[in-house]
């Protein structure tokens, strides 16, 4: 039976789901968060990230935990357990850490994967007890970005020269 109207209102219409989701870039979340369709990620997340469909992280993304998706796409940072039903890919300037299953992975150049890989069919059971052994990121302290190498100076040709 429909929902009651007021005489000229027009009925509600269902909320649509799995259009698409978005979390923008300069957040910090913690917690579970589970997604029905796509979502892009800008911010910076602590805990479980779970979608049925792609989950693309952003340049200026990070995601610390276990990520399922069918399909990941990582051009920020991404650390933990992660599975992608479907497809895996690493873009250029994106970072992956931790243990990670998909049936397809792709790596483009200028990247940094550090990761317990199994790229197969299936998720072995071996693989399975490795990701379930991976802690707890939520008490770790967030990825650190790469710094380039400052030279130290000579102290001592410094002294040499101020005499």
């Amino acid at each position: 039976m429909p929902a009651p109207t007021i005489k000229g209102e027009l009925p509600a219409k269902p909320a649509r789901s799995g259009l698409g989701n978005a979390i923008a870039a300069g957040g910090k979340l913690e917690g579970k968060f589970q997604f029905v369709g796509p979502v892009i990620i800008g911010a910076h997340i602590r805990g479980d990230v779970e979608s049925d469909d792609l989950i693309l992280v952003e340049a200026s993304g990070r995601i610390e935990g276990r990520i399922r998706a069918a399909t990941l796409v990582i051009h920020g940072a991404v650390s933990g357990d992660i599975e992608a039903s479907k497809s895996l890919e690493v873009c250029t300037g994106g970072r992956l850490e931790g243990v990670a299953f998909s049936p397809s992975m792709k790596v483009e150049e200028r990247t940094v994967v550090s990761a317990d890989l199994l790229i197969a069919p299936e998720r072995s059971v071996a693989h399975i007890n490795k990701a379930a052994a991976v802690p707890d990121l939520s008490n770790v302290a967030p990825l650190s970005t790469p710094r380039a190498e400052v030279p130290v100076a000579d102290t001592g040709a410094a002294k040499a020269a101020a005499v």
